[in-house]
């Protein structure tokens, strides 16, 4: 023993390592005869080593047996599984099916018994996995899904794993990706399986598979070989060239799907309006979506009737259908659904997954706001904002519904009319002829039906006392965006103070009308409850504005005129002086103005962007009660920027603008030219 010890370490020295090997055989089987089975064991070890380097698999399943047994005895739990991993990793000819199976045993045994050391067992050579063929899996950033993976087993039967697990990794850097664990237990059947996992979202990139591991009673086993994708009917599992091909592919963050407000004009305020939502999926089903519908203030929704939903019809889709069937609405793929609104929240058809939708929800703006009129004189400005509501929608889609896409879509909501008046003539009796405009507000045409004026206190209808129009041509049909007049004939009344400082009731303007609209483009008839209406038949709507009539200028106690401007214009930079004439039309005790002295108090106003005053903007002038007397009230004042602007404006503050006859009677311009050239900024040649 001792020179067969020394001739194999010579041999291994002097890099003869075959026939070292050799004699370290001879030396394990005379050991292990022996009983020496720690010695035996170091040896066959050596001698397993080459001949599974040198791939000669008959001599290794001659002696992998007896170095199984030694580690058996020795108690070698590790060593032991690994050896019998290793028999059954070589070729199935070359132990009978028993054989094979009595391996397979005896690890499933030792897996289920109390291991005082349990170590990972690598069972690469036994157990190997790829991705199925075809295109890797692609899913959008923060979808989950379900990956498929091909499993080949080298068990000779099947083999229970109670539970197994699959890393990913990144191709563009060394972190490792999510590990996707198996719901259950897993059956092993020999040779081919495929195995799905549960997959949580990844980060956006691309995935190949990294390391199978997973558990045998207490026995925890990895491989990290990765086959080659055969035939499909093949059972080959042994090859272990890593793959490069990913089996996941995450794309960046993107939009997946779009909500839009499928009309941009005004509806009708204080009445039940469809609002539609266009839906629009982009590459991405919307199976299963949930939408949540939040009103904001002032908005509500009209859960007497049902959200309908049909396929989006765009305009070039429409006048396809025109030119083929004459029908701008007939479209045989077109899909309509009514439904429910509950808890807030509705849910898609399945139609509606993979195509452009339109929801139609009914909806109504509430202002509780009288609409107030405005006089021609002085134009009321309407604000946008006033009318502005918002709907906050959330829609939850995808797989399962995990992604979230929130928009606020804006709505815009007005009354059907803006009015203004304007005093037209003043008859010999003092009668006057009020005109009332009426200002088409929507994209609808407005049928007026009736219209009647419930005048204040100071005001009385003259002839007729129903408060009519001098002349009904009803039904009076209004254009989109057009106007129409009324015409009705008051009086002042008997013995009515007309001071605007004392409170006084408000003339009320009535307009009952119908309303003509299509919901595709703006205002429509009012949604038809289900309960007493049918939907097609409309009923006559009441419009009530609010108007303050003043007394007419139509005999003024007051005048105030500004006088010509210098014949040499004005510049910027230049001082120039403004001048007022104010002169009393009538005596104070005619003038029914309210007035106990002969103080008069001004005020001049102007844009500070455009002129620079230099004086005092506001003061009292002394005006004598008699009718023709007369003052001139002058500042002087510097324009700052050339072109057309406002002069400065004459206000008496303490005097109402009814009482007052102003020349030029509106506001005006006048032109200031650039400042002269100065020597000063020359540069000699």
């Amino acid at each position: 023993m001792d020179l067969t010890k020394g001739a194999a370490d010579n041999y291994h020295r002097s890099w003869w390592k075959r026939h070292g090997v050799v004699l370290d055989g001879e030396i394990a089987a005379v050991c292990f005869k022996r009983g020496n089975f720690d010695l035996a064991a170091k040896s066959y070890e050596k001698v397993c080593a080459l001949y599974a380097g040198e791939g000669w698999q008959d001599l290794l399943a001659e002696v992998l047996p007896n170095l199984a047994e030694c580690q058996k005895i020795l108690n070698d739990q590790a060593g032991y599984l690994t050896s019998i991993v290793r028999l059954l990793s070589l070729d199935k000819g070359l132990f009978s099916v028993k054989e094979r199976q009595a391996f397979q045993s005896e690890v499933v045994s030792l897996a289920h018994s109390e291991m005082k050391h349990p170590v990972p067992l690598d069972v690469s050579s036994l157990i190997t996995f790829s991705g199925n063929p075809g295109p890797p899996l692609e899913l959008c950033d923060g979808d989950p899904g379900t990956l498929s993976v091909t499993v080949w087993s080298g068990f000779p039967d099947e083999i229970t794993l109670d539970s197994l697990t699959l890393t990913l990794m990144a191709t563009y850097n060394a972190d490792e990706g999510g590990k996707l664990r198996s719901s259950s237990a897993t059956v092993l059947k020999p040779g081919r399986n495929t195995i799905t996992f549960p997959l949580p979202p990844q980060k956006p990139g691309s995935y190949v598979l990294g390391v199978l591991t997973g558990h045998i009673g207490h026995l925890t086993f990895r491989s990290h070989s990765f086959s080659k994708a055969g035939p499909a009917d093949s059972d080959d599992f042994m090859s272990y060239e890593k793959t490069t091909r990913p089996v996941l592919k995450v794309s960046k963050p993107r939009p997946l799907v779009d909500l839009s407000a499928a009309i941009s004009s005004a509806l009708l305020i204080n009445e039940a309006q469809w609002i539609g939502i266009i839906a629009q999926p982009i590459n991405y089903s919307l199976k299963g979506a949930v939408m949540h519908i939040d009103t904001g203030p002032g908005l509500k929704i009209e859960e007497s009737h049902s959200i309908e939903m049909e396929t989006y019809i765009n305009a070039a889709q429409i006048s396809t259908n025109m030119a083929n069937s004459g029908d701008a609405r007939k479209d045989g793929n077109k899909n309509f659904e009514q439904l429910s609104l509950l808890n807030g929240k509705i849910e898609f058809p399945d139609w509606a997954s993979n195509v452009t939708s339109i929801l139609w929800i009914p909806i109504r703006a509430i202002d509780d706001k009288l609409a107030r009129g405005s006089s021609s004189g002085a134009p009321q400005k309407q604000s946008i904002v006033d009318g502005m509501r918002t709907v906050a929608l959330k829609l939850e889609f995808g797989i399962s519904n995990n992604q979230i896409y929130d928009q606020t879509i804006a709505l815009h909501f007005t009354n059907p009319f803006h009015v203004s008046t304007r005093v037209a003539d003043q008859c010999n009796d003092g009668t006057l002829l009020l005109q009332v405009t009426l200002h088409s507000q929507v994209k609808a045409t407005l049928t007026v039906n009736d219209a009647w004026l419930d005048l204040q206190d100071g005001f009385v209808h003259a002839g007729q006392d129903d408060g009519r129009p001098v002349s009904s041509f009803f039904p009076l049909v209004i254009s989109p965006t057009s106007r129409a007049g009324l015409l009705f004939r008051v009086c002042l009344g008997n013995g009515t103070a007309l001071d605007e400082n004392k409170a006084q009731p408000e003339s009320i303007l009535n307009i009952s009308y119908r309303i003509a609209g299509d919901r595709t483009i703006g205002a429509h008839p009012p949604v038809a409850a289900k309960s007493n209406e049918i939907e097609g038949t409309s009923q006559d709507l009441i419009f009530r504005s609010a108007l303050i009539l003043q007394r007419p200028v139509l005999d003024p106690c007051l005048a105030v005129g500004f006088l010509p401007l210098p014949s040499d214009g004005l510049r910027v930079g230049q001082l120039v002086t403004m001048k007022w004439r104010v002169e009393r039309l009538k005596d104070i005790e005619e003038s029914r103005v309210p007035q106990t002295n002969d103080d008069v108090l001004y005020e001049v106003n102007a844009n500070s962007e455009n002129w620079m005053i230099a004086g005092r903007k506001r003061g009292h002038v002394s005006l004598s009660t008699k009718q023709g007397s007369r003052i001139f009230i002058s500042i002087l004042c510097m324009p700052l920027n050339a072109g057309y602007v406002h002069p400065p404006h004459l206000g008496l503050p303490d005097i109402n603008e009814a009482n007052i006859s102003c020349s030029p009677a509106g506001p005006h311009l006048v032109c200031v030219l650039p400042p002269a050239l100065s020597s000063s900024f020359c540069i000699p040649a």
